[in-house]
């Protein structure tokens, strides 16, 4: 099954469980996620690459040390989790916004202006 038929199945499957959004978001968020995973290679590649920079080789093979540590010594699952990184070329893959009135803790909604 390519790319588009995925991201079909998931578009009609997230239409069905959810009529809050529209399908402009629905479209923003399944095409978002699949260009991260269609820009993801393995991390081995990355550090095995000239043109990775310095830096970011050092957090790819110290991430790599953390997740065999976590596999050999915290008996965690040995998966495929955190081992592909996608350079997006800006500083962070979503943001995640929340508003509260000053000094509350209170959520703030669009209805509740």
């Amino acid at each position: 099954m390519g790319l588009a038929a995925v991201a079909g199945v998931a578009m009609a499957a997230t239409l069905c469980l959810s009529g809050c959004a529209t399908l402009g978001y629905y479209w923003q968020s399944v095409t978002g996620h699949l260009g991260v995973m269609n820009a993801a290679k393995p991390v081995d590649e990355w550090l095995a690459a000239q043109e990775t920079p310095a830096r970011l080789r050092e957090k790819l093979a110290l991430s790599q040390r953390i997740r065999d540590f976590a596999v050999s010594e915290l008996k965690l699952p040995d998966n495929p989790s955190y081992r592909r990184y996608a350079d997006l070329k800006r500083p962070a893959a979503v943001w995640n916004v929340t508003a509260a009135p000053p000094l509350s803790l209170e959520l703030r909604t669009g209805a509740s202006r």
